[in-house]
């Protein structure tokens, strides 16, 4: 009864992104407490409450490209349109094309970028950082 309820969640999940969710019914089908935790994770992940939308969806594109993650920069873009963001923005990003992109949004895509490749850039840091507040620097990560 369970695993059915999860799978139409699941099916719900795969339709709103977009992508298939293949790696998370595996871990529904093979250890049950490993995906509650899991599900538990991608909660805290997706936490915006202070990011405008644009610099959210940006910071993800940059992750997710640099990581080299094609389901998950697809997600990223599916839900950036979702949130209304302009498709040149979107693609921008996608392209690595910062001189398109708005001043904030180099400087969040920068961050991003350099936080998957485990750099800090503390001038970047203290541009969110006064901009959009210590909340909005957690909110990035």
């Amino acid at each position: 009864m369970i695993n059915m309820l999860i799978n139409k969640k699941l099916d719900s999940v795969e339709k709103e992104l977009g992508v298939p969710v293949d790696e998370a019914r595996y871990m529904a089908e093979h250890n049950l407490r490993a995906f509650y935790a899991f599900s538990k994770v991608q909660d805290f992940a997706n936490l915006r409450r202070v990011l405008p939308a644009e610099m959210y969806y940006i910071a993800k594109i940059a992750a997710y490209r640099q990581e080299d993650c094609g389901s998950c920069l697809q997600i990223a873009v599916n839900q950036a349109r979702k949130a209304g963001l302009a498709p040149a923005a979107i693609q921008a990003a996608v392209d690595r094309n910062l001189g398109a992109l708005s001043p904030d949004a180099r400087i969040i895509f920068r961050f991003a970028e350099n936080q998957v490749n485990r750099e800090d850039d503390p001038d970047a840091r203290a541009q969110i950082i006064q901009r959009f507040g210590h909340d909005g620097l957690i909110e990035l990560a």
